[in-house]
């Protein structure tokens, strides 16, 4: 019961500052901050009233770790070049504060359900923590070599214009999505519970319901037959395949 009482006040504070810090600033920027972030003191809360060892409670921190100092590279320093950064002329500006809420939420609650349980394992690392290890490492290079492969691209004054088709680009038409799923799908193998499934089906859910059409629309309208060559090359997420 604790634990739950301790979660529901990291929520509440966490809802209502991202709220304000998203109304007062009129920009999507501080939304996905405070949501991606939200993660942090979530896992911490599992750990400290899990009753597992500390080899899978530092796995698990380790890779919430990683996770968060890379997305705040890229929503601080490399926010510029994100698909995120091109929402503020599609969401409206008092809807925006709304979303911030739902994004703590979602991260808080749903994407970091599967530490309940990966904070309660013990002994010595089985193959679902292995799996996990390797999930992760695949997950984190298509997701931050992506990233850092459009950044370097939209750096070059030669390529405006120009749509980025190659290299991780060149497997799939959201690769940095891919590789965030994959990293969620490591949160769930860390669990080592069927529940764990909550993680990577709410990131691939949010993805093919919000985040790849309105990705792909923006696209579609800004290199016109560009996009539409790239499209009938390039799968959509899954690299090579789907």
């Amino acid at each position: 019961m604790e634990i739950w009482i301790t979660l529901i006040v990291i929520m509440l504070v966490l809802s209502g500052l991202s709220y304000r810090a998203t109304q007062k600033a009129q920009d999507t920027r501080p939304m996905f901050i405070w949501g991606f972030n939200s993660m942090a003191p979530v896992a911490l809360a599992y750990c400290y009233w899990g009753t597992g060892d500390f080899g899978h409670k530092a796995l698990m921190i380790v890779f919430v770790g990683i996770y968060l100092l890379r997305m705040n590279i890229v929503l601080t320093r490399w926010y510029v070049n994100t698909a995120a950064a091109k929402l503020g002329g599609v969401i409206p500006e008092q809807q925006q504060p709304i979303l911030a809420v739902m994004m703590v939420n979602i991260f808080g609650w749903l994407y970091c359900l599967p530490f309940y349980w990966a904070a309660d394992q013990q002994g010595p690392f089985g193959a679902m923590q292995w799996l996990a290890i390797v999930v992760y490492i695949i997950g984190t290079i298509y997701h931050f070599g992506s990233d850092y492969q459009k950044r370097r691209f939209k750096q070059n004054p030669n390529n405006r214009g120009r749509l980025l088709n190659t290299g991780f680009w060149g497997t799939s038409r959201h690769p940095n999505y891919f590789g965030d799923f994959l990293i969620f799908v490591s949160f769930g193998l860390l669990a080592n519970h069927w529940i764990g499934l909550i993680a990577p089906l709410t990131n691939i859910g949010q993805y093919y319901g919000d985040a790849i059409p309105k990705s792909e629309k923006m696209s579609g309208e800004r290199y016109g037959e560009q996009w539409e060559n790239y499209k009938r090359k390039v799968k959509c997420f899954i690299p090579f395949v789907v």
